[in-house]
């Protein structure tokens, strides 16, 4: 396959004027092959375009809401994706399937913005007090900067971009530089369907950059999906200005099996979906499995009677379940922890065919593992990958306990036949978003708010109430009755 240019696609907006050098886009699955380039922005090159995104937004604001959303909207159902799942394939290296389904999430926000229309153009009336009636409205708060993720650039990022732009901001989008062809490319055309300088694109192997846009004064609110650590530094930078902040960060999810949901022909499925999908490179995955202490060895059994028929190897092949790990660092860190693993005396049961060339990529075959405390590095960090650690429990209280046991909270899982009571126990845990027999991306609902808590992050988002809340306001007007 040809490489990409994004310079001569054009899809780069105008903010990326004269660019020092080219950045290289490599394939996970082919560390040789470039996927693509693109062009090298500088620190000082912020502050040009953060200011044109200023000079448009109160113009942009002005438009009537219905017809920013039609805008916006129109826009995207316009954006011409064919093609471009191969191209997320290659970069980022997850299965075609998953690049394909990410496509479609262009589509997601428009349908859940849409019923929140008349409540962001007319506000929320609290009625009467006393002589007085109070109004609340929502103001846009000017320019956004979004720091979008490399194991989902497309599907994260618009339903961030959307509900930025619809409630009357401009915006400016640092995709990942490791996996921006795609995003580039839908966020280059949407660009092209708004006003000028409404959406700005850029990206950058300088860390300095994304620095920038934090700290710059005339951005008002940072969106940040990413890790716990590099969020805090993303905080810290915000700090001396009180930016506004969306943090959207890691995860040490928890999955609950109670005793009955065994009896479900079909939960270890679901199960490998929840913790393996996009080879566990996912925040929201499985990364903790919690058994009865009787029924582990029938939940690796189940787990890996799955895993064992996968193929690992490009993502572009047909007959591979398990794409590369993104990068070589992540690689290294799940070898690490499995290492660990197994200096404690725990069972690394490794599964699945390799079907590419090791040497080439950055492959990494899925993996169970049993006998592991608490206190193990794989139990107690977010292991980002294919391995899933498995754990006994001695009742379900204990299991909540040991669920609750981390630094993180960003998702969890209870699997039981009694909703009820998975319910009552999902209630129990730390978490932002919990599910109940199903877990991650597969169980979303565009309506619900995202985030997590305690260090998995701050404030909630999506393409929904709460993402046009995240970029708003409350502007309250009492006037006499």
């Amino acid at each position: 396959m040809e490489e990409m240019n994004v310079i001569e696609m054009g899809l780069v907006t105008p903010t990326a004027f004269e660019a020092n050098g080219v950045i290289e886009v490599h394939n996970p699955a082919r560390t040789n092959e470039v996927v693509g380039t693109l062009p090298r922005i500088r620190p000082g090159h912020i502050d040009t375009i953060v200011t044109a995104a200023h000079e448009v937004q109160r113009g942009w604001a002005a438009v009537p809401v219905r017809e920013r959303f039609e805008l916006v909207a129109r826009a995207l159902q316009n954006v011409d994706v064919e093609g471009l799942d191969v191209l997320l394939t290659r970069e980022q290296g997850k299965v075609l399937s998953e690049s394909t389904r990410e496509l479609k999430y262009l589509s997601f926000p428009v349908a859940f913005l849409e019923q929140h229309l008349d409540w962001l153009d007319n506000g929320e009336d609290l009625g009467r007090a006393g002589a007085n009636r109070t109004l609340v409205f929502r103001d846009p708060v000017g320019v956004v900067g979004i720091i979008s993720p490399w194991n989902v650039p497309v599907s994260m990022a618009v339903v961030s971009v959307t509900p930025a732009l619809v409630a009357g901001n401009s915006v400016v989008v640092h995709v990942p530089v490791t996996a921006p062809l795609a995003a580039l490319s839908v966020f280059g055309k949407l660009a092209a369907g708004l006003p000028p300088g409404v959406l700005s694109l850029i990206t950058s192997d300088e860390t300095k950059v994304a620095q920038a846009l934090v700290e710059h004064p005339l951005v008002r609110h940072v969106h940040f999906t990413g890790s716990t650590g590099v969020g805090k530094i993303v905080a810290s930078e915000g700090a001396p200005k009180l930016t506004g902040l969306t943090l959207e960060l890691g995860g040490n999810d928890a999955a609950i099996m109670l005793d009955d949901a065994f009896e479900d022909e079909s939960v270890f499925e679901r199960i490998v979906a929840g913790a393996f999908a996009m080879g566990g490179q996912a925040c929201i995955a499985i990364k903790r499995l919690y058994v009865p202490e009787a029924r582990v060895d029938e939940a690796l059994q189940g787990v890996g009677s799955i895993l064992s028929s996968w193929s690992v190897g490009d993502g572009l092949d047909p007959a591979v379940q398990l794409g590369p790990m993104h990068t070589a660092a992540g690689r290294a860190r799940i070898e690490r922890l499995l290492a660990a693993s197994r200096s404690e005396g725990a069972e690394v049961h490794t599964f699945g065919t390799l079907r590419s060339d090791p040497a080439e990529g950055h492959f990494a075959q899925p993996a169970l593992v049993t006998g592991l405390s608490e206190a193990a590095p794989l139990v107690r960090e977010e292991q980002f990958g294919p391995v899933l650690p498995i754990l006994g429990y001695s009742g379900v209280d204990e299991a909540v306990a040991r669920a609750n046991n981390s630094e993180l909270g960003l998702g969890a899982s209870v699997w039981s036949k009694d909703i009820d009571r998975a319910l009552s126990l999902a209630r129990r845990i730390e978490a932002g978003m919990s599910w109940i027999n199903a877990h991650g991306g597969a169980a979303i609902d565009g309506r619900a708010p995202w985030g997590g808590v305690k260090d998995s992050g701050m404030g909630r988002g999506g393409a929904n109430r709460a993402g046009l809340e995240a970029f708003t306001h409350a502007h309250s007007i009492t006037l006499p009755i």
